[in-house]
Parts: C-alpha cells; sequence; structure tokens
C-alpha cells in the first residue's frame, strides 16, 4: 500500500479514513486468509493491512509484510504482532520468500507504480503454492470524480495526476497480464469509494491536497484553482467525491 512520494504518517492518517477502513475490510473477505495460512502483504505501506491479516491467521500462522521504502516497513512493524511474522525491506519484483511457500498474497495500490507488472506477477506466482490466492487491487484513474465548477479544470488536474504512476489504468490490463503470468482463474470485483462530506476522518480531502501538491510542482496555477474549486464545494455542501479501485483476485 506504499505509494512514491508519502511518507508513514500521511498514508496512516489516509488508511483510518472510513472508507478505506471499509475497503479494507472487503479486501481481507476477498482474499479469506485462515488460521494457520501463511500470507504476504506486498507494499505493505505503515502496515494496517498486514496487523490485521495477522489476526486472520491467528497465532500458527505467518505473515510476511514487504516494502520498497525503510519508513514504511518501521512503521509496519510496530502493526505486526506474532512471533511467526516479520517485516522485510524488499520489492515486490524480487520477493525474498522460496518457491511455493504462500498460501494468499495481497498487493493494494502498489503494481499501478511497478514499471514491470510481468515480472511482479511471475513472482506473484512463483511463491504461492499450487492453488493458492493473490488478491491484487489497483485504481483506475480516469474513475475519480470531484464535484466542482470547473470541469475541464478537474479534468486538466486528473490527468497531470495520472503522471504520479507507472500505470493509471492498470486494472484494464490486470486480466490479460494475469493470465499471460500462467494464472488459472482470474476473476474482478469492483471497490467503489464514495464521500459526500469532508472533515478529519475522511479520505479524499487528504487525496486532494496530494493531487495538487503533485501537479503544483509544475502547474502551480492549475492546482491551488482546482483545491479551492473543490473546497467551495464543501463549504456549500454540495460535496461529491467518488473513486474505484478493482481487486484482480487470481489462483495458481
Amino acid at each position: 500500500m506504499t505509494a512514491p512520494g508519502f511518507s508513514a504518517s500521511h498514508l496512516a492518517r489516509a488508511y483510518d479514513a472510513v472508507v478505506v477502513r471499509t475497503q479494507r475490510a472487503q479486501i481481507r473477505g476477498l482474499l479469506g486468509a485462515r488460521e494457520g495460512e501463511a500470507v504476504a502483504d506486498l507494499g505493505c505501506g505503515p502496515g494496517h493491512l498486514a496487523g490485521e491479516l495477522a489476526l486472520d491467521v491467528g497465532p500458527r500462522g505467518r505473515v510476511v509484510a514487504l516494502d520498497r521504502e525503510p519508513g514504511m516497513v518501521e512503521a509496519a512493524t510496530v502493526r505486526l504482532t506474532g512471533d511467526r511474522s516479520r517485516t522485510v525491506l524488499a520489492d515486490v519484483t524480487a520477493l525474498p520468500v522460496a518457491d511455493q511457500q504462500l498460501d494468499r498474497a495481497v498487493a493494494v495500490q502498489v503494481l499501478e507504480y511497478v514499471p514491470d507488472v510481468e515480472r511482479a506477477l511471475s513472482e506473484v506466482r512463483r511463491v504461492l503454492k499450487p492453488g493458492g490466492t493473490a488478491v491484487l487491487v489497483d485504481t483506475d484513474w480516469r474513475s475519480a470524480v470531484w464535484h466542482t465548477d470547473d470541469r475541464d479544470r478537474t479534468d486538466a488536474v486528473l490527468r497531470a495526476w495520472e503522471g504520479h504512476f507507472k500505470h493509471p489504468q492498470l486494472p484494464v490490463l490486470m486480466p490479460g497480464l494475469a493470465r499471460s503470468a500462467g494464472f488459472t482463474s482470474v476473476d474482478v470485483v469492483a471497490l467503489p469509494m464514495v464521500e459526500t462530506q469532508t472533515g478529519a476522518d475522511t479520505y479524499s480531502m487528504g487525496m486532494a491536497a496530494a493531487i495538487a501538491h503533485f501537479v503544483g510542482r509544475t502547474e502551480p496555477v492549475l492546482a491551488t484553482g482546482w483545491r479551492e474549486d473543490v473546497k467551495e464545494q464543501s463549504r456549500r455542501g454540495q460535496y461529491f467525491f467518488s473513486l474505484t479501485r478493482f481487486a484482480t483476485i487470481v489462483r495458481r
């Protein structure tokens, strides 16, 4: 669940938002981790999901939480409990796990940042046991909606934001990529997020700030005007945000 340019504390606040907690519960349901199983959280970020998976697999189970950012690994270590669970500094394209060791694996908001998705999928398949399951969640950023007065400006900001990712529309490619990687079963589930109010526990206003910061590095007037437009909708009581993530569920 990591992302370039975000600190562990920033992501921790975002992952505590109601819509994100709800979505995390949906992802855990799709993954279906059971007591005693070996599970990996690939790109664990500050460790919210990994910590919950440790509860799902219980004391006889094992969770491997890995991330390529040292700060994320440090934060995840605090959340991950159990003598058989561990955090690892590693990349999803080179997993420090032996062949066919995992019952399940999950990667949330990870592969859209990875240049070589094919290699990452090959690694996921390699470490899963026969019949093992992986849930791979990414966003189609063309699905992002903020209600604003200036739709053209909003579209321009969101198209500029796509430069933050290696694959801003990865979900539409994932079924084909997964089959090419050798997975025998591929299913896709949509995971929409909707917020109609703003406040300290909302995901979308923090996301709007991150987008404005990224876009503002090259187009400050565009970014500032857009963010003020978003805030104005909140002041009027007309705030609306939606975003759809997609879970690609694959089996070895």
